[in-house]
């Protein structure tokens, strides 16, 4: 099952640089992951991104290729969400 998964976050690592500008993030990933969400994860306490994550240079927010990737691996899954809840209601 994790297979699909782990092929994707491989796939991701080898197209990007291993560090590279968040605001980069959109178009190196085809739009896959989008960084104003990740800003947002960021501002929110109730999700937990490791600052390992990210290293800054001025104020331009750097990306570490291995430690993000690690993380939004970790936020995957094979099937939206809600299939529990539609098989409980017979869909």
């Amino acid at each position: 099952m994790s297979n699909i998964l782990d092929e994707t976050v491989s796939t991701l690592q080898s197209a990007l640089p291993p560090v590279f500008a968040g605001l980069a993030l959109d178009e190196l990933t085809g739009g896959a992951i989008n960084w104003r969400t990740i800003q947002n994860a960021r501002s929110n306490p109730d999700i937990d991104i490791p600052r390992e994550c990210f290293i800054y240079s001025g104020r331009k927010v750097l990306v570490r290729r291995d430690t993000f990737l690690a993380w939004w691996r970790t936020t995957l899954r094979e099937r939206p969400g809600y299939d529990k809840q539609r098989a409980d209601h017979g869909a």
